[in-house]
């Protein structure tokens, strides 16, 4: 038999994660059976063995793989945005364009791992170290504002990263469960509101 290239092996490894946070999404973390993911895959149940050894194997690699380079996406995209306030404003804008996409899978992930959370403790492992390494993304932009002079040197900037990703986290789980009256738009210029007003309470427009 010709051997598999690596590059084919990670293709199809990959394929299996897909489709299993589409099944994960469909039915629920608990509901799904490996059989549900090998036919949206269109592999056997035995080739897909070979790649993860079990559905709680498959539910680990998405909290890590999809749901933990939250983190580094979001460095990558916004580090470079300019001034701490203008960087912190393209995270705020990542996040709500991020939920505004036709199929905000990512976020209806967070909610089914945040369910299955409660009973895993790998999984709320997992989630830890997201949002870890979030809060300490979000807590450096503030800090290097207030070493800069541009926002008051008495702020937490722990905490208010922290009230940040509640905030953010919350809003992801009211928007993928269709909340109705929840207007992504609104929910951007209140989040920057708030932090000017923390932030920069004498801040003219010129920081808008």
């Amino acid at each position: 038999m010709p051997r598999v290239s690596a590059e084919h092996k990670e293709q199809r490894r990959q394929a299996i994660l897909d489709a299993a946070m589409e099944v994960f999404i469909g039915k629920g973390y608990q509901l799904a059976t490996i059989n549900d993911i090998s036919a949206h895959c269109n592999l056997s149940v035995g080739a897909l063995y070979r790649y993860f050894p079990t559905k709680g194997e498959i539910m680990l690699t998405l909290v890590e793989e999809r749901l933990g380079r939250t983190p580094a996406t979001f460095a990558r995209l916004t580090e470079k945005a300019g001034t701490p306030w203008e960087r912190l404003v393209s995270c705020v804008n990542l996040f709500t364009s991020a939920l505004g996409v036709r199929h905000p899978s990512t976020g209806r992930l967070l909610l089914v791992t945040l369910t299955e959370a409660v009973h895993d403790s790998e999984v709320r492992r997992g989630l830890h170290g997201r949002f870890k390494a979030l809060r300490e993304y979000l807590s450096t932009i503030i800090a290097d504002g207030i070493a800069a002079g541009m926002f008051r040197p008495d702020a937490d900037a722990d905490t208010l990263a922290t009230l940040l990703l509640c905030t953010a986290d919350g809003g992801t789980v009211y928007w993928v469960t269709g909340t109705p009256n929840l207007d992504l738009r609104t929910l951007r210029s209140m989040m920057l509101a708030l932090l000017r007003s923390y932030l920069m309470p004498d801040a003219s427009d010129e920081h808008h």
